[in-house]
């Protein structure tokens, strides 16, 4: 007869585990520049020979954009991660990660998963950039102000916080690293360039903004990370010995990106070839193929000083400034309804209908609108038996995302209000070749290339042809890094 021992639930359970011996403290780290300019790179080393917990890890500065000369006043995009173009991570000199096109990767992930229940916690993180606060003179609240109003100042200043990561800083398996073990830890940031801002509406509304010339740059840059200290002999041993035998082995997930050349919307393909063991998912979007600076693409961005906020897109109203009532106090029907949002009804990015509520600077458009179908394939195999509407597209892209079809997972942003939205400004094909299984262990489970090369081709079928875009193609693979005796590091692909 089997002899069960008896499990009690949690909430019956008086069990206590502790943890001997374990402290933290929080450690300012200053890169080799900490004044930055736009298209310029810093570096900044981990604490050495000590417990480093990566999940700490966050990038302050501060950020000031100045316009063109006679040019509207400049802004920063939502999310602080699009002014990284370039995030490189070295191992005692080897380079174990490189994400090119950090920004478009990180805009078009975040975008299907960091919905608007985050924004109240990512404001450093510049969650929503049509609106900043100030505190005045003497005064306790915050005041705001939107960004959108062509009196709006250029951003000064401006706190930021990047705290949110992508790679092996978010996944990798192993949360704190020891770099007794690996050595000198670089991260390695390049700055992307002056395009990436969006403009305050023009004086006059519906009127094009000249921004050519206008830069960005950051001051006062820092890191700050929880150094560990862990006095248990037991742990130490044991790594030691492992390190002595058969080495350490720390996975993680990174990306591979593949820039297409400027094509037409028609009959497109668009190539890649990858060299893995373990391809985990495969990112597919747009960018622009010109990118200018122009106004914030949000409904009402360019009305001269009565733009509009996020929130005020969103709810459909809006008030009147200044207030139509004695001394400008706020009166009857300052209030007013949007004209029904009825859409973008001019081809020019700088109208004033332009952008919906996406929020973003041009920069990370993905504009697939017309699309017919979408298909992917590797190695002459297609990865659907057949090529996916927009429709379908859109909710297999969900399920990459592991969302899984559940209403309680993270929310998509606010912005991407239909399929409508998502094709226009969102747009993003993702199949995912590895198992989701929701829970916290690491797996390495992607599709394994066998020491050849994985040749990807992502078709696009347009039935109207028109309109010039990017392609981009992201990789998101499984890597080892094998740490032996003397801070040998070898990255297994």
């Amino acid at each position: 007869m089997e002899n069960i021992a008896p499990v009690f639930p949690r909430n019956l359970s008086y069990n206590i585990r502790m943890l001997q011996g374990h402290s933290k403290t929080c450690v300012k780290l200053t890169p080799d520049r900490t004044s930055v300019k736009s298209g310029e790179s810093f570096r900044c080393k981990l604490p050495a020979n000590t417990l480093n917990d990566l999940r700490s890890l966050v990038l302050y500065a501060k950020g000031t954009a100045t316009k063109a000369s006679g040019g509207s006043n400049v802004h920063f995009p939502r999310n602080t991660s699009s002014l990284i173009k370039t995030l490189s991570i070295y191992f005692n000199g080897t380079l174990i990660e490189r994400i090119d096109n950090y920004n478009i990767l990180k805009n078009r992930l975040d975008d299907l998963s960091a919905g608007g229940d985050q924004v109240s916690k990512r404001a450093l993180e510049l969650a929503d950039p049509s609106i900043g606060y100030s505190v005045a003179a003497g005064e306790t609240n915050a005041t705001p102000k939107i960004l959108t109003d062509s009196d709006a100042p250029d951003d000064t200043n401006r706190k930021l916080v990047i705290n949110n990561w992508c790679g092996f800083l978010k996944s990798s398996n192993v949360e704190v690293i020891d770099t007794n073990d690996i050595g000198v830890v670089e991260i390695e940031c390049e700055l992307a360039n002056d395009n990436i801002l969006w403009s305050s509406g023009a004086a006059t509304i519906n009127t094009d903004v000249n921004n050519a010339g206008a830069t960005w740059k950051l001051d006062d840059v820092h890191f700050t990370i929880n150094k560990v200290v862990f006095n248990d002999p037991l742990y130490y041993n044991m790594k030691a010995s492992k390190l002595l035998s058969s080495g350490l082995q720390i996975s993680y997930k990174t990306y591979v990106s593949s820039k297409g050349s400027q094509v037409e919307k028609g009959n497109v393909s668009v190539n890649a070839t990858i060299n893995t063991t373990s391809l985990d998912k495969l990112i597919c979007c747009y960018t622009p193929s010109t990118t200018p600076i122009q106004p914030l693409l949000l409904y009402g961005s360019n009305n001269a000083t009565a733009g509009y906020s996020f929130n005020q897109v969103l709810s459909g109203f809006r008030k009147d400034a200044p207030g139509s009532g004695t001394n400008g106090a706020i009166a009857v029907g300052d209030f007013v309804s949007l004209p029904d949002l009825p859409g973008q009804s001019n081809v020019n990015e700088w109208h004033n209908t332009a952008g919906d509520a996406f929020n973003q600077s041009l920069f990370f458009k993905s504009n697939a609108s017309g699309l017919g179908t979408s298909s992917i394939e590797i190695n002459n195999t297609p990865l659907m038996p057949q090529p996916l509407e927009d429709y379908e597209l859109f909710n297999e892209t969900l399920i990459a995302m592991g969302h899984k079809n559940y209403d309680n997972s993270s929310s998509c942003h606010a912005g991407m209000r239909s399929l409508s939205d998502f094709l226009k400004y969102y747009f993003t094909h993702i199949v995912s070749l590895e198992n989701i299984s929701g829970t916290q262990e690491f797996y390495k489970s992607g599709l394994d290339g066998k020491s050849s090369a994985l040749n990807i081709v992502w078709k696009q079928f347009y039935p109207t042809t028109g309109g010039f875009v990017v392609p981009y193609i992201f990789a998101e693979t499984t890597r080892i890094i094998q740490v032996n005796e003397g801070n040998q590091i070898t990255v297994i692909v």
